[in-house]
């Protein structure tokens, strides 16, 4: 029903739309189950209808705004226009980057503190403690289930720096080879041993990177096979490419964030 309204009103001229990009890509809302994105230009008469809407939403449905949990995220705003806007939606004020479905959106994936909720997890999970009661059998099943269930958002939009990588893998030798006193062992075999494959002669556990690679590499399949849909929409019109033809046929941005990161992905080496 918010979605009806919203765009009724922007047929009526109440809500003027975001544009984005080269193409003038429309950006209105996104909504995702109870989570609900507004977008809007600096104009404060669209504010304050939406506002209206919101108010009238309410009383049709009975389900109430909050707006003490909710954040008005300015971008490049005049100060002077985001203070009168606070004062007209009595919401919080906030700053990228910003948590939003388990992603920090604005923040920059080549800094590490931007993974820091990755380290900590597997960090937490490869405790000294578990590896003094686990043989390296119990060692072996731990890891590759604290790799499995790394967060896969993080790992399908950014990639993973070289100092992350090392950190994780650092935490898996450590656990692996962690005596029962808590003191650190000779290693039985290189590390690329334990990472490669059964078949190989290996341990089978999984290496992140390319876990990290393969994901990314799917957004260059989605690219190709999904019509164009909004996400296609914004990254075409952003960095100047053809939502018709192959990214490995066109020329690939080398300025920007994550997407940047997706276009010049390289496996040759790997």
């Amino acid at each position: 029903m918010l979605h009806r309204m919203l765009g009724e009103a922007v047929r009526n001229g109440q809500i003027t739309l975001l544009l984005v990009g080269r193409d003038h890509v429309e950006l209105l809302h996104l909504q995702f189950a109870d989570d609900t994105i507004l977008f809007c230009p600096t104009e404060t008469g669209t504010i304050v209808n939406y506002k209206r809407m919101l108010r009238c939403f309410e009383l049709m449905s009975g389900l109430s705004i909050n707006f003490d949990k909710s954040n008005l995220i300015p971008v490049n705003c005049d100060q002077e226009w985001v203070e009168q806007v606070y004062g007209l939606l009595g919401c919080k004020q906030a700053g990228l980057p910003i948590q939003y479905l388990g992603i920090s959106l604005g923040a920059n994936p080549r800094l590490v503190k931007t993974w820091k909720p990755i380290i900590d997890k597997a960090e937490k999970k490869l405790s000294l403690w578990k590896a003094k009661v686990l043989n390296k059998a119990g060692k072996l099943v731990l890891i590759k289930s604290v790799l499995n269930s790394l967060p896969i958002y993080y790992l399908s939009l950014y990639k993973m720096p070289k100092a992350v990588t090392d950190k994780l893998i650092a935490l898996q030798r450590r656990f692996m080879w962690c005596r029962e006193d808590g003191s650190y062992e000779m290693p039985l075999v290189k590390w690329e041993v334990v990472q490669a494959p059964k078949k190989a002669g290996g341990l089978g556990v999984e290496d992140a990177v390319l876990r990290n690679t393969a994901l990314l590499f799917k957004w260059w399949w989605r690219f190709l096979k999904e019509d164009c849909p909004l996400w296609k929409k914004v990254v075409c019109s952003c960095n100047n490419l053809n939502p018709n033809i192959m990214l490995a046929s066109q020329t690939l941005p080398v300025k920007g964030g994550p997407w940047k990161d997706i276009c010049q992905l390289n496996i040759t080496d790997q």
